[in-house]
């Protein structure tokens, strides 16, 4: 490659056991050294160089040969992506963080990262990356170098944000029939009769939830944020409660309280 070196050597004999000199040229670029073996450097534009050497014994005798050289201009490598699990972790959590490079010339690469604060475990093109005890932005660094010392960097931000756990707005409870009625701090149903239940719920910075339900009677069937409940077909005062959980573990639980009756017996409405 341009500006590269090599090695050139010169495998000479001669049949009187005289002692041999070398003097070497070349069309372009520098010789470094002396005797049968040098270093060329090739200069900063490619092309096609010989590099020759003449080989004399010191009685007149003298041999010429050369070598052609092909110079090419160093592609440096190119990093496609730089991509960590999510944009934002809580206090000293952790995370990958991959970078997706190639070289052109189908170089070898190597790969050195830091980071703005935190620590990074590994080598290669996939590393591990944990987060800091103060919340913050970070930066993590990698720089790719080819074996000739081409070297592409590329950065990525990353949140360090508190570890708040989510929030339960409201319970929304809705009945498309006459058998229902909100009190005071429950809710009026009649034996066997349904109702939606809506979970309204929110997490810092959008965090994937988990919903997980219960009830201390009757039947759930759904998932998610919403589910429908079947009151059992007894009387008495029945519980159903929801638990929301983020994707660091944080959770918060509420519940509703239901009276059921039988529909005969209560004015609904």
């Amino acid at each position: 490659y341009t500006s590269g070196s090599c090695q050139i050597e010169c495998i000479a004999t001669d049949e009187d056991g005289d002692e041999l000199s070398y003097e070497w040229s070349a069309s372009k670029g520098n010789i470094h050294g002396s005797g049968a073996t040098v270093t060329w450097t090739a200069p900063e534009s490619e092309g096609v160089y010989n590099v020759a050497v003449t080989v004399t014994d010191g009685r007149g005798g003298k041999v010429t040969d050369y070598v052609t050289v092909t110079v090419k201009v160093n592609s440096p490598p190119v990093i496609n992506t730089l991509i960590a699990d999510a944009d934002w972790i809580t206090p000293s959590g952790s995370l990958q963080v991959k970078c997706d490079a190639e070289d052109p010339d189908g170089d070898e690469l190597s790969y050195e990262w830091s980071t703005s604060e935190g620590d990074i475990s590994g080598t290669g093109p996939e590393v591990t990356w944990t987060a800091p005890e103060a919340v913050g932005t970070c930066t993590i660094t990698v720089a790719v170098t080819d074996a000739h010392g081409e070297k592409y960097t590329r950065s990525v931000t990353i949140g360090v944000v508190p570890n708040t756990p989510p929030t339960i707005e409201d319970l929304i409870v809705t009945a498309a029939h006459m058998f229902f009625r909100k009190q005071s701090s429950s809710y009026l149903i009649g034996k066997a009769t349904s109702c939606q239940i809506e979970c309204l719920a929110s997490a810092p910075k959008g965090s994937g939830l988990h919903y997980e339900w219960s009830a201390s009677g009757g039947e759930l069937s759904g998932g998610g944020s919403m589910v429908a409940w079947t009151a059992p077909n007894i009387s008495g005062e029945f519980t159903v409660s929801v638990t929301v959980s983020d994707t660091t573990g944080n959770m918060v639980s509420k519940s509703l309280v239901f009276n059921v009756v039988a529909c005969s017996s209560c004015t609904f409405g």
